[in-house]
Protein backbone atom coordinates (compact mmCIF):
# COMPACT_ATOMS: atom_id res chain seq x y z
CA UNK A 1 0.00 0.00 0.00
CA UNK A 2 1.85 3.26 -1.06
CA UNK A 3 2.28 5.72 2.05
CA UNK A 4 -0.14 8.65 1.65
CA UNK A 5 1.77 12.00 -0.23
CA UNK A 6 3.36 13.30 2.53
CA UNK A 7 1.01 13.94 5.77
CA UNK A 8 -2.82 14.67 5.66
CA UNK A 9 -4.22 14.02 9.07
CA UNK A 10 -8.23 13.66 9.25
CA UNK A 11 -9.14 15.23 12.79
CA UNK A 12 -12.45 14.11 13.85
CA UNK A 13 -14.62 16.18 16.65
CA UNK A 14 -14.25 13.09 18.88
CA UNK A 15 -10.73 13.82 19.10
CA UNK A 16 -11.27 17.21 20.04
CA UNK A 17 -14.02 16.13 22.61
CA UNK A 18 -11.33 14.32 24.07
CA UNK A 19 -8.41 16.18 23.80
CA UNK A 20 -10.19 19.40 25.35
CA UNK A 21 -11.50 16.78 28.21
CA UNK A 22 -7.85 15.67 28.76
CA UNK A 23 -6.59 19.17 28.40
CA UNK A 24 -8.46 20.54 32.16
CA UNK A 25 -5.11 21.31 33.75
CA UNK A 26 -4.93 23.87 30.87
CA UNK A 27 -7.93 24.72 31.14
CA UNK A 28 -8.32 26.11 34.62
CA UNK A 29 -5.00 27.79 34.78
CA UNK A 30 -6.43 29.48 31.66
CA UNK A 31 -9.76 30.38 33.64
CA UNK A 32 -7.97 31.47 36.74
CA UNK A 33 -5.02 33.45 34.77
CA UNK A 34 -7.21 35.52 33.19
CA UNK A 35 -10.27 36.09 35.34
CA UNK A 36 -7.24 37.28 38.03
CA UNK A 37 -6.02 39.01 35.43
CA UNK A 38 -8.98 40.73 33.55
CA UNK A 39 -10.67 41.18 36.84
CA UNK A 40 -7.28 42.90 38.17
CA UNK A 41 -7.14 45.34 35.30
CA UNK A 42 -10.60 46.23 35.41
CA UNK A 43 -9.84 47.11 39.22
CA UNK A 44 -6.60 49.44 38.75
CA UNK A 45 -8.67 51.52 36.19
CA UNK A 46 -11.59 52.00 38.44
CA UNK A 47 -9.52 52.82 41.59
CA UNK A 48 -7.27 55.41 38.80
CA UNK A 49 -10.70 56.78 37.96
CA UNK A 50 -11.96 57.09 41.63
CA UNK A 51 -8.65 58.66 43.00
CA UNK A 52 -9.06 61.06 39.85
CA UNK A 53 -12.57 62.33 41.09
CA UNK A 54 -11.76 62.52 44.73
CA UNK A 55 -9.13 64.81 43.73
CA UNK A 56 -11.09 67.27 41.28
CA UNK A 57 -11.73 70.41 43.16
CA UNK A 58 -15.02 72.20 42.54
CA UNK A 59 -14.69 75.74 43.32
CA UNK A 60 -11.39 75.50 41.84
CA UNK A 61 -12.57 74.69 38.86
CA UNK A 62 -15.06 77.16 38.82
CA UNK A 63 -13.20 80.05 39.56
CA UNK A 64 -11.05 78.75 36.71
CA UNK A 65 -13.60 79.33 33.98
CA UNK A 66 -14.49 82.69 32.20
CA UNK A 67 -17.68 84.41 33.55
CA UNK A 68 -19.49 83.38 30.54
CA UNK A 69 -19.02 79.61 30.58
CA UNK A 70 -19.86 79.38 33.97
CA UNK A 71 -23.72 81.05 33.36
CA UNK A 72 -23.49 78.06 30.80
CA UNK A 73 -23.27 75.89 33.22
CA UNK A 74 -25.35 77.41 35.51
CA UNK A 75 -28.16 77.32 32.89
CA UNK A 76 -27.19 73.48 31.89
CA UNK A 77 -27.76 72.77 35.62
CA UNK A 78 -31.29 74.82 36.16
CA UNK A 79 -32.56 72.89 33.25
CA UNK A 80 -31.51 69.92 34.26
CA UNK A 81 -33.25 70.72 37.33
CA UNK A 82 -36.49 71.20 35.57
CA UNK A 83 -36.44 68.05 33.59
CA UNK A 84 -35.70 66.25 36.66
CA UNK A 85 -38.59 67.80 38.60
CA UNK A 86 -40.84 66.91 34.90
CA UNK A 87 -39.85 63.27 35.23
CA UNK A 88 -40.17 62.44 38.75
CA UNK A 89 -43.38 63.96 38.52
CA UNK A 90 -44.60 61.79 35.34
CA UNK A 91 -42.85 59.10 37.21
CA UNK A 92 -44.46 58.54 40.26
CA UNK A 93 -48.10 61.06 40.40
CA UNK A 94 -51.00 58.92 40.50
CA UNK A 95 -52.84 61.28 38.26
CA UNK A 96 -49.81 60.81 35.35
CA UNK A 97 -50.63 56.87 35.51
CA UNK A 98 -54.06 57.08 34.76
CA UNK A 99 -55.07 57.20 31.16
CA UNK A 100 -56.84 59.92 30.03
CA UNK A 101 -59.06 57.97 27.69
CA UNK A 102 -60.64 55.84 30.35
CA UNK A 103 -60.34 57.91 33.79
CA UNK A 104 -63.13 55.77 36.61
CA UNK A 105 -64.23 58.79 38.43
CA UNK A 106 -66.96 59.43 41.21
CA UNK A 107 -68.96 62.50 41.49
CA UNK A 108 -70.67 63.81 44.82
CA UNK A 109 -72.92 67.03 44.73
CA UNK A 110 -73.75 68.40 48.20
CA UNK A 111 -76.06 71.08 48.49
CA UNK A 112 -76.73 73.88 51.61
CA UNK A 113 -79.78 74.47 52.68
CA UNK A 114 -79.21 77.81 55.12
CA UNK A 115 -82.24 78.50 57.49
CA UNK A 116 -81.27 82.35 56.46
CA UNK A 117 -84.39 84.04 55.06
CA UNK A 118 -84.47 87.53 54.31
CA UNK A 119 -87.57 89.59 55.56
CA UNK A 120 -88.06 93.10 54.60
CA UNK A 121 -90.55 94.32 57.19
CA UNK A 122 -87.70 93.25 59.64
CA UNK A 123 -83.65 93.84 60.03
CA UNK A 124 -81.76 91.77 57.63
CA UNK A 125 -79.56 89.21 58.64
CA UNK A 126 -76.27 88.41 56.95
CA UNK A 127 -76.31 85.68 54.21
CA UNK A 128 -73.70 82.79 55.39
CA UNK A 129 -74.44 80.98 52.84
CA UNK A 130 -71.38 81.27 50.65
CA UNK A 131 -69.20 81.38 53.93
CA UNK A 132 -70.46 77.62 54.90
CA UNK A 133 -69.61 76.38 51.54
CA UNK A 134 -66.46 77.52 51.50
CA UNK A 135 -65.63 76.46 54.92
CA UNK A 136 -66.93 72.90 53.67
CA UNK A 137 -64.29 72.87 50.60
CA UNK A 138 -61.28 74.46 52.49
CA UNK A 139 -61.88 71.88 54.42
CA UNK A 140 -62.37 68.93 52.22
CA UNK A 141 -58.98 69.82 50.48
CA UNK A 142 -56.98 70.56 53.87
CA UNK A 143 -54.04 68.14 54.25
CA UNK A 144 -55.08 66.71 57.49
CA UNK A 145 -58.23 65.26 55.58
CA UNK A 146 -56.36 64.01 52.66
CA UNK A 147 -54.33 62.63 54.88
CA UNK A 148 -57.57 61.17 56.82
CA UNK A 149 -58.67 59.56 53.82
CA UNK A 150 -55.47 58.12 52.65
CA UNK A 151 -55.06 56.04 56.15
CA UNK A 152 -58.59 54.86 56.03
CA UNK A 153 -59.40 54.12 52.95
CA UNK A 154 -55.92 52.34 53.16
CA UNK A 155 -54.46 53.98 49.97
CA UNK A 156 -50.97 54.09 48.59
CA UNK A 157 -50.51 57.16 47.82
CA UNK A 158 -48.69 60.64 48.84
CA UNK A 159 -50.81 63.19 50.24
CA UNK A 160 -49.79 65.13 46.89
CA UNK A 161 -50.94 63.00 45.05
CA UNK A 162 -54.28 62.90 46.97
CA UNK A 163 -54.75 66.14 46.54
CA UNK A 164 -54.92 66.14 42.58
CA UNK A 165 -57.60 62.87 42.64
CA UNK A 166 -59.35 65.13 44.83
CA UNK A 167 -61.33 68.20 43.07
CA UNK A 168 -63.40 69.76 44.55
CA UNK A 169 -65.77 72.74 43.23
CA UNK A 170 -67.51 75.69 45.15
CA UNK A 171 -70.85 76.64 43.24
CA UNK A 172 -72.41 78.82 45.58
CA UNK A 173 -74.64 76.65 47.83
CA UNK A 174 -73.55 73.90 46.12
CA UNK A 175 -70.79 71.52 45.97
CA UNK A 176 -69.12 69.61 43.59
CA UNK A 177 -66.90 66.72 44.29
CA UNK A 178 -64.90 64.72 42.00
CA UNK A 179 -62.95 61.60 43.03
CA UNK A 180 -60.68 59.69 40.68
CA UNK A 181 -58.39 56.32 41.47
CA UNK A 182 -57.59 53.83 39.44
CA UNK A 183 -58.63 50.72 41.54
CA UNK A 184 -62.52 51.17 41.07
CA UNK A 185 -63.30 49.22 44.40
CA UNK A 186 -61.03 51.70 46.15
CA UNK A 187 -62.79 54.54 44.64
CA UNK A 188 -65.94 53.22 46.98
CA UNK A 189 -64.60 53.45 49.68
CA UNK A 190 -62.84 57.04 49.25
CA UNK A 191 -66.35 58.25 48.55
CA UNK A 192 -67.23 56.54 51.55
CA UNK A 193 -64.86 58.04 53.98
CA UNK A 194 -65.51 61.54 52.32
CA UNK A 195 -69.49 60.99 52.87
CA UNK A 196 -68.80 59.88 56.27
CA UNK A 197 -65.98 63.04 57.22
CA UNK A 198 -68.39 65.55 55.41
CA UNK A 199 -71.46 64.47 57.95
CA UNK A 200 -68.72 64.10 60.96
CA UNK A 201 -68.00 67.95 60.26
CA UNK A 202 -71.29 69.58 59.86
CA UNK A 203 -72.26 69.87 63.39
CA UNK A 204 -69.53 71.95 63.78
CA UNK A 205 -70.16 74.36 61.18
CA UNK A 206 -73.45 74.82 62.73
CA UNK A 207 -71.91 77.69 64.50
CA UNK A 208 -70.75 79.53 61.60
CA UNK A 209 -75.69 79.29 60.83
CA UNK A 210 -78.18 77.27 61.12
CA UNK A 211 -77.69 74.98 57.91
CA UNK A 212 -78.28 71.61 56.48
CA UNK A 213 -75.71 69.48 54.02
CA UNK A 214 -77.85 67.19 51.62
CA UNK A 215 -76.34 65.20 49.56
CA UNK A 216 -77.92 65.15 45.79
CA UNK A 217 -76.47 63.69 43.41
CA UNK A 218 -73.68 60.91 43.45
CA UNK A 219 -72.70 59.20 40.08
CA UNK A 220 -69.67 56.59 38.82
CA UNK A 221 -68.44 56.60 35.79
CA UNK A 222 -65.60 56.03 33.62
CA UNK A 223 -64.73 59.48 31.41
CA UNK A 224 -62.68 60.74 28.83
CA UNK A 225 -60.29 63.49 30.51
CA UNK A 226 -59.34 66.05 27.76
CA UNK A 227 -58.06 68.56 30.82
CA UNK A 228 -55.52 65.70 32.35
CA UNK A 229 -55.07 64.51 28.22
CA UNK A 230 -53.86 68.37 27.82
CA UNK A 231 -51.30 68.67 31.09
CA UNK A 232 -49.88 64.91 29.90
CA UNK A 233 -49.53 66.40 26.36
CA UNK A 234 -48.12 70.12 27.79
CA UNK A 235 -45.61 68.08 30.13
CA UNK A 236 -44.33 65.66 27.45
CA UNK A 237 -43.67 68.81 25.19
CA UNK A 238 -41.98 70.44 27.88
CA UNK A 239 -39.64 68.20 28.74
CA UNK A 240 -38.69 67.62 25.26
CA UNK A 241 -37.58 71.32 24.60
CA UNK A 242 -35.90 71.37 28.00
CA UNK A 243 -33.95 68.56 26.71
CA UNK A 244 -33.15 69.44 23.46
CA UNK A 245 -31.53 72.77 25.32
CA UNK A 246 -29.97 71.29 27.23
CA UNK A 247 -28.02 68.91 25.00
CA UNK A 248 -26.92 72.21 22.99
CA UNK A 249 -25.81 74.05 26.03
CA UNK A 250 -23.90 71.10 26.54
CA UNK A 251 -22.46 69.90 23.32
CA UNK A 252 -20.55 73.16 23.60
CA UNK A 253 -19.16 72.46 26.74
CA UNK A 254 -15.56 72.04 27.83
CA UNK A 255 -14.36 68.84 30.15
CA UNK A 256 -14.04 70.83 33.21
CA UNK A 257 -17.23 72.84 32.53
CA UNK A 258 -18.94 69.18 32.27
CA UNK A 259 -17.61 67.80 35.52
CA UNK A 260 -18.99 70.73 37.10
CA UNK A 261 -22.48 70.05 35.52
CA UNK A 262 -22.46 66.36 36.50
CA UNK A 263 -21.21 67.31 39.86
CA UNK A 264 -24.11 70.25 40.23
CA UNK A 265 -26.76 67.59 39.50
CA UNK A 266 -25.12 64.94 41.11
CA UNK A 267 -25.11 62.92 38.03
CA UNK A 268 -21.47 62.05 39.49
CA UNK A 269 -22.08 61.15 43.17
CA UNK A 270 -19.72 60.72 45.80
CA UNK A 271 -18.76 57.38 45.09
CA UNK A 272 -17.50 54.80 47.43
CA UNK A 273 -14.28 52.83 46.56
CA UNK A 274 -14.40 50.47 43.80
CA UNK A 275 -14.10 46.73 44.61
CA UNK A 276 -13.32 43.85 42.09
CA UNK A 277 -16.17 43.04 39.64
CA UNK A 278 -17.74 39.34 39.33
CA UNK A 279 -18.84 40.24 36.33
CA UNK A 280 -15.11 40.72 34.94
CA UNK A 281 -13.80 38.15 37.00
CA UNK A 282 -16.68 35.19 35.44
CA UNK A 283 -15.97 37.59 31.85
CA UNK A 284 -12.07 36.92 32.13
CA UNK A 285 -12.69 33.24 32.59
CA UNK A 286 -14.79 32.46 29.53
CA UNK A 287 -11.80 34.77 27.34
CA UNK A 288 -9.64 31.80 29.75
CA UNK A 289 -12.08 29.05 28.48
CA UNK A 290 -11.81 30.33 24.79
CA UNK A 291 -8.06 30.85 25.07
CA UNK A 292 -7.08 26.93 26.27
CA UNK A 293 -9.72 25.28 23.98
CA UNK A 294 -8.24 27.11 21.14
CA UNK A 295 -4.48 26.18 22.21
CA UNK A 296 -5.67 22.48 22.58
CA UNK A 297 -7.10 22.73 19.07
CA UNK A 298 -4.23 24.43 17.41
CA UNK A 299 -1.70 21.63 19.37
CA UNK A 300 -4.00 18.48 18.11
CA UNK A 301 -4.94 20.00 14.63
CA UNK A 302 -1.44 21.26 13.60
CA UNK A 303 0.76 18.64 15.97
CA UNK A 304 3.68 17.59 14.23
CA UNK A 305 3.96 14.01 16.22
CA UNK A 306 2.27 10.86 16.37
CA UNK A 307 -0.79 10.87 18.16
CA UNK A 308 -2.72 7.74 18.31
CA UNK A 309 -1.23 3.90 17.46
CA UNK A 310 -3.96 3.29 14.64
CA UNK A 311 -2.28 6.10 12.39
CA UNK A 312 0.72 4.17 11.49
CA UNK A 313 -1.92 2.24 9.51
CA UNK A 314 -4.22 5.27 8.21
CA UNK A 315 -1.42 7.67 7.22
CA UNK A 316 1.62 5.50 6.24
CA UNK A 317 -0.37 2.16 5.26
CA UNK A 318 1.93 -0.51 7.15
CA UNK A 319 1.00 -3.50 9.71
CA UNK A 320 -0.08 -2.10 13.09
CA UNK A 321 1.57 -5.25 14.80
CA UNK A 322 0.45 -3.77 18.46
CA UNK A 323 0.40 -1.20 21.22
CA UNK A 324 2.54 -1.58 24.27
CA UNK A 325 1.96 0.91 27.22
CA UNK A 326 5.23 2.06 29.16
CA UNK A 327 5.10 0.35 32.74
CA UNK A 328 5.50 3.34 35.06
CA UNK A 329 6.56 5.42 32.45
CA UNK A 330 4.20 8.21 32.80
CA UNK A 331 5.20 10.82 35.45
CA UNK A 332 2.57 11.09 37.93
CA UNK A 333 0.62 14.13 37.76
CA UNK A 334 -1.81 16.29 40.10
CA UNK A 335 -5.13 14.67 40.10
CA UNK A 336 -3.71 11.58 37.92
CA UNK A 337 -6.75 9.50 39.19
CA UNK A 338 -9.49 11.91 37.33
CA UNK A 339 -6.75 11.65 34.01
CA UNK A 340 -7.20 7.63 34.54
CA UNK A 341 -10.75 8.02 34.97
CA UNK A 342 -11.78 10.09 31.92
CA UNK A 343 -8.96 7.50 29.98
CA UNK A 344 -11.21 4.61 31.28
CA UNK A 345 -14.15 6.59 29.55
CA UNK A 346 -12.67 7.33 26.61
CA UNK A 347 -11.52 3.71 25.99
CA UNK A 348 -14.97 2.43 27.03
CA UNK A 349 -15.86 -1.09 25.38
CA UNK A 350 -11.75 -2.10 25.44
CA UNK A 351 -10.64 -4.34 27.07
CA UNK A 352 -7.13 -3.50 29.48
CA UNK A 353 -4.36 -5.84 29.11
CA UNK A 354 -1.30 -5.62 30.91
CA UNK A 355 2.01 -4.26 29.59
CA UNK A 356 3.83 -7.62 29.63
CA UNK A 357 0.57 -9.37 27.82
CA UNK A 358 0.57 -6.81 25.23
CA UNK A 359 4.58 -7.58 25.11
CA UNK A 360 3.55 -11.31 24.74
CA UNK A 361 0.81 -10.68 21.75
CA UNK A 362 3.30 -8.30 19.68
CA UNK A 363 6.11 -11.08 20.03
CA UNK A 364 3.28 -13.90 18.48
CA UNK A 365 2.85 -11.50 15.60
CA UNK A 366 6.48 -10.90 14.77
CA UNK A 367 7.03 -14.57 15.19
CA UNK A 368 4.66 -15.75 12.99
CA UNK A 369 5.79 -13.32 10.74
CA UNK A 370 8.61 -14.57 10.46
CA UNK A 371 7.78 -17.95 10.20
CA UNK A 372 5.55 -17.18 7.18
CA UNK A 373 8.10 -15.72 5.48
CA UNK A 374 10.94 -18.00 6.65
CA UNK A 375 13.10 -15.40 7.78
CA UNK A 376 15.34 -16.09 11.45
CA UNK A 377 16.70 -12.75 12.15
CA UNK A 378 14.96 -9.47 12.43
CA UNK A 379 16.43 -5.51 12.40
CA UNK A 380 14.72 -3.28 15.54
CA UNK A 381 14.54 0.62 14.51
CA UNK A 382 12.83 3.63 14.62
CA UNK A 383 12.34 7.54 14.43
CA UNK A 384 13.21 7.78 17.79
CA UNK A 385 14.81 4.63 19.09
CA UNK A 386 17.37 5.89 21.11
CA UNK A 387 14.94 7.83 22.89
CA UNK A 388 12.07 4.85 23.70
CA UNK A 389 12.27 2.94 26.97
CA UNK A 390 14.50 0.31 27.07
CA UNK A 391 12.11 -2.04 29.75
CA UNK A 392 10.24 -2.77 26.89
CA UNK A 393 12.70 -3.40 24.43
CA UNK A 394 14.12 -5.58 25.98
CA UNK A 395 11.59 -7.43 27.33
CA UNK A 396 10.30 -8.00 23.27
CA UNK A 397 14.05 -8.71 22.34
CA UNK A 398 13.93 -11.92 25.21
CA UNK A 399 10.94 -13.13 24.05
CA UNK A 400 12.34 -13.19 20.19
CA UNK A 401 15.17 -14.72 21.36
CA UNK A 402 13.62 -17.35 23.26
CA UNK A 403 11.55 -18.39 19.52
CA UNK A 404 15.30 -18.18 17.42
CA UNK A 405 14.82 -15.11 16.43
CA UNK A 406 18.11 -13.32 16.03
CA UNK A 407 17.43 -9.61 16.66
CA UNK A 408 19.58 -6.43 15.57
CA UNK A 409 18.61 -3.18 16.32
CA UNK A 410 20.13 0.36 15.64
CA UNK A 411 19.22 3.73 15.80
CA UNK A 412 16.94 5.82 12.79
CA UNK A 413 18.16 4.65 9.57
CA UNK A 414 17.71 8.11 7.97
CA UNK A 415 20.55 9.59 10.08
CA UNK A 416 22.99 6.39 11.22
CA UNK A 417 24.92 5.37 8.25
CA UNK A 418 25.65 2.08 10.39
CA UNK A 419 22.01 1.15 11.43
CA UNK A 420 21.07 1.75 7.71
CA UNK A 421 23.71 -0.57 6.25
CA UNK A 422 22.93 -3.15 9.09
CA UNK A 423 18.81 -2.86 8.64
CA UNK A 424 19.49 -2.80 4.54
CA UNK A 425 22.26 -6.18 4.99
CA UNK A 426 19.30 -7.48 7.17
CA UNK A 427 16.50 -6.97 5.25
CA UNK A 428 13.57 -7.63 7.63
CA UNK A 429 12.91 -4.15 9.51
CA UNK A 430 10.97 -4.34 12.71
CA UNK A 431 9.73 -0.05 13.01
CA UNK A 432 9.20 0.88 17.09
CA UNK A 433 7.73 4.49 17.24
CA UNK A 434 6.22 5.70 20.48
CA UNK A 435 3.10 8.58 20.65
CA UNK A 436 4.10 12.05 21.70
CA UNK A 437 7.94 11.46 20.63
CA UNK A 438 8.17 10.04 16.88
CA UNK A 439 7.91 12.76 14.60
CA UNK A 440 5.50 12.36 11.63
CA UNK A 441 8.32 13.48 8.67
CA UNK A 442 10.76 11.64 10.28
CA UNK A 443 8.82 8.29 10.54
CA UNK A 444 7.57 9.06 6.71
CA UNK A 445 11.13 9.25 5.58
CA UNK A 446 12.61 6.35 7.27
CA UNK A 447 10.19 4.19 6.06
CA UNK A 448 10.62 5.83 2.21
CA UNK A 449 14.23 5.27 2.82
CA UNK A 450 13.80 1.07 3.67
CA UNK A 451 11.26 1.33 0.70
CA UNK A 452 13.75 2.95 -1.57
CA UNK A 453 16.35 -0.08 -0.93
CA UNK A 454 14.02 -2.74 -0.92
CA UNK A 455 14.59 -3.67 2.71
CA UNK A 456 11.25 -5.87 3.75
CA UNK A 457 8.96 -4.03 6.68
CA UNK A 458 7.27 -6.22 8.88
CA UNK A 459 5.33 -3.52 10.86
CA UNK A 460 5.48 -1.03 13.37
CA UNK A 461 5.24 -1.09 17.40
CA UNK A 462 4.10 2.20 18.90
CA UNK A 463 4.68 2.33 22.55
CA UNK A 464 2.05 4.58 24.76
Amino acid sequence: MEIQERIEREISLKELFWGFLLGWRQLICCVIIFAVLLCGMRYFLDIRAYRASQNFNIDKAKEELEREELEKVENAVEIKNQISGYENYQKKSALMQMDPYEKPIVKLQYYIKSDYIINYTEDSLRDYTSEVTSMYCAYLTSGEVLQQIIDEAGLSVSREDMGELLTVINQGSTIDISISYLDTEKLEEISSVVKKLLGEKSPEYQQIGSHTLELIDESQNVIVDMELLDKKSSISSTLSTLKTQLNNLKSDMTGAQLKIFYIETELEKEKEAPGFSVRYFVLGGLIGIFLACAWIAYRIIFASKLQSAEEIRSLYGLRLLGEVEEPDGKKKRFLSAFDNLLLRMKDKGKKKIPAKQQIKMISANVILSCEQRGIDCIYITGSSYGNLVTCVLDDLKKELSAHNIKVREGDNIKYDSASLQEGVKTGKLLFVEQIGKSVYDEIYDEIQLARELNADILGVVVLI
